[in-house]
């Protein structure tokens, strides 16, 4: 592991980049194949090609927003880290102040305008199709929309609800944006606590805080606050030049570390989301979790942050890793993928439902059984070959659509991002590099 390979950061773009097209593949699955989410359809089922170890690991689930938060910590830390050990501490607090501020517009600004969209093509009917479809996760993620004037008080409620709770009707994928600000915040005021210690101290206080999370039991822990300060810990060590020159002196060995990283953290990863009990595999660490983990807590979560902090490290000590993700095709998946997390929803319900169901959601038959309560029949989906014709197809309006986004909304949000702090914030001086003057 050369310098320079250690100052290789743009694997962190394309493994963003991955982790969005996680987050869409286990949408696709939870609405038309959620048995992929078990270790076999039932208890005595042989168990599907893709429902075994290592292949079932895209479907499941969880990973993709761990991944997410394992990032920011990372990518937060990241130049406010270099900046304190190369001297300037003062600096790095700038950096942390303006980052700060920055955070919340480039979150929300963009989320509200795919709210807006979301929400504009609910009033034309947009998700017609989808809450007739015979997928329930597809019914129950779509909203049901009233009269318009219902819906414009509707549509500021669910700002409010999605920044306070996470839950925001017309998209419900957007649930994951608050915890993840939270987080970033979380790893700001840590940075502003340490970034004066020195490094062993620094990362005593990181690990401290990472096992207190570790221990509690509270629901999201283990995908949001265990990431976050994970990624600091992997970003401030691999700048630490005696362990860089330790691993130097253990080639060999750290490739066998990493090997048996990928190999065990995408094993116990795929932990199912459900029915772990139906398999010897997934049995077997259901009682190793009940063992290592806290008790009451969601073990299918705690095995994907394992599995994906393994992964995590394997490729943080991996030049090679590190390459495969900085090409340009992951480079360019993750410039995108805010884009793709934030607008596939919406087109998942309104144009991929249309391509399996039909585009006008008709016709549409509710009958009463004798007691006189609703029989619905609900429109049934295509064949297998329509699926195989509409896949690549909808991927390639996802991504198009998320290169426009990314070019020309989120463009937009970064420059009044910009203006904000121009207008906002005090003159800077900047040949000495105090925080504020």
């Amino acid at each position: 592991m050369g310098n320079e390979g250690r100052q290789n950061v743009k694997w962190v773009e394309g493994v963003r980049g991955l982790a969005s097209f996680f987050v869409v593949v286990t949408h696709l699955c939870r609405a038309w194949e959620y048995t992929l989410w078990f270790p076999r359809d039932n208890e005595h089922a042989s168990a599907k090609i893709l429902q075994l170890p290592f292949l079932r690991l895209p479907w499941q689930g969880r990973i993709g927003v761990t991944m997410f938060a394992f990032l920011t910590g990372y990518v937060c830390a990241l130049k406010p880290l270099r900046q304190a050990r190369s001297g300037y501490p003062s600096a790095a607090l700038t950096t942390v102040a303006k980052s700060a501020f920055r955070r919340p517009p480039r979150l929300i600004l963009p989320a509200t305008f795919a709210m807006a969209i979301a929400w504009m093509v609910a009033q034309f009917g947009g998700f017609k199709v989808s809450n007739r479809c015979d997928s329930g996760w597809l019914r129950f993620s779509s909203p049901e929309v009233g009269s318009l004037r219902e819906e414009i008080p509707r549509f500021f409620h669910n700002f409010q609800s999605v920044w306070i709770n996470g839950r925001m009707e017309y998209d419900d994928h957007q649930w994951a944006l608050l915890p993840l600000l939270k987080g970033a915040f979380m790893v700001y005021v840590t940075l502003c606590a340490t970034i004066f210690m020195k490094f062993r101290f620094r990362m005593l206080s990181y690990i401290t805080l990472y096992g207190w999370y570790w221990l509690d039991n509270t629901q999201e822990t283990e995908t949001f606050h265990c990431q976050m300060f994970f990624g600091m810990i992997l970003c401030d060590l691999g700048s630490h030049p005696p362990f860089r020159q330790f691993l130097e002196r253990w080639l060999k060995t750290r490739r066998v570390m990493q090997v048996g990283l990928v190999t065990v953290g995408v094993y116990v990863a795929g932990y199912p989301g459900e029915h772990p009990e139906w398999s010897t595999w997934s049995r077997q660490l259901l009682d190793v979790g009940n063992t290592l983990f806290p008790p009451n807590i969601n073990t299918g979560k705690r095995w994907s942050a394992v599995g994906w902090q393994m992964c995590a490290t394997a490729i943080w000590l991996s030049p090679t890793l590190q390459g495969i993700f900085s090409n340009r095709l992951f480079l360019w998946i993750g410039k995108n993928s805010f884009a793709v997390y934030l607008i596939h929803g919406t087109l998942l319900r309104v144009v991929l439902a249309r391509m399996v169901y039909g585009w006008s959601g008709e016709p549409w038959v509710v009958d009463k059984n004798e007691e006189g309560e609703p029989v619905y029949h609900w429109l049934p989906r295509a064949g297998p070959l329509v699926f195989m014709v509409s896949l690549p197809l909808w991927f390639t309006i996802v991504y198009s659509c998320a290169h426009l986004w990314t070019t020309f909304v989120d463009g937009f949000c970064a420059k009044l991002t910009a203006f904000l702090e121009r207008y906002m914030f005090e003159s800077e001086d900047k040949k000495n590099g105090s925080a504020f003057v």
